[in-house]
């Protein structure tokens, strides 16, 4: 194979890269910038969740001007609970992708490796954000307004960061090459190997 062959080679593989990054980015993009949208398609998830593992009913979209789960809790009370931007998960999912854009840049993360983390990473924080969703509503419908506030401000912190936690722990060990040594170049010890 001549220098050239390796060149051009390089240079496609840097075109690729640059193209799963700048793909990665337009996607974060997307997600603050049509956050509403993404809040809606939360609610809605949680609104089924809810129904499901509480057997309460829940009101559909139709029944909030914003992005909410609406429901009876067994006081037969209507509640509210709005997923606001900051309860939503699309900033955290599009401070992800960024991640993933910078780590996709590198020689030394392969570029299915960071995009199978990034799904897994994506799954992982929407599951968590809907747990937390359905644990706030639980405790709204059967504690009221005071343990609500609590569990909002304390519990569904310590889930959200334990979450975000376990996600990036999950993505960086997609992310790393098994068996690399951090400063040494497989490659390197591959043809080391090989000449043994």
């Amino acid at each position: 194979m001549t220098r050239g062959a390796v060149a051009g080679g390089a240079a496609t593989g840097r075109t690729i890269r640059y193209a799963i990054a700048g793909l990665l980015l337009a996607c974060a993009v997307a997600l603050v910038a049509g956050e509403q949208i993404g809040r809606s398609v939360e609610s809605s998830i949680a609104r089924w969740l809810l129904h499901t593992v509480s057997g309460m009913e829940v009101l559909g979209m139709h029944a909030s001007t914003v992005p909410a789960v609406v429901f009876r809790s067994g006081n037969l009370r209507w509640n509210v609970l709005e997923i606001t931007l900051e309860c939503a998960i699309a900033l955290t999912l599009a401070g992800l992708l960024v991640i993933g854009a910078a780590l996709v840049c590198t020689s030394r993360c392969s570029p299915g490796r960071v995009l199978l983390a990034m799904a897994a990473g994506t799954s992982l924080l929407v599951l968590v954000n809907q747990v937390r969703i359905v644990m706030l509503a639980l405790v709204l419908a059967h504690g009221g307004v005071g343990p609500f506030e609590w569990a909002h401000s304390f519990a569904g912190s310590v889930v959200s960061l334990a979450g975000l936690a376990g996600t990036l722990f999950v993505v960086f060990t997609l992310v790393i090459r098994p068996g690399a040594v951090p400063g040494r170049d497989t490659r390197t010890r591959s043809r080391q190997e090989a000449h043994a």
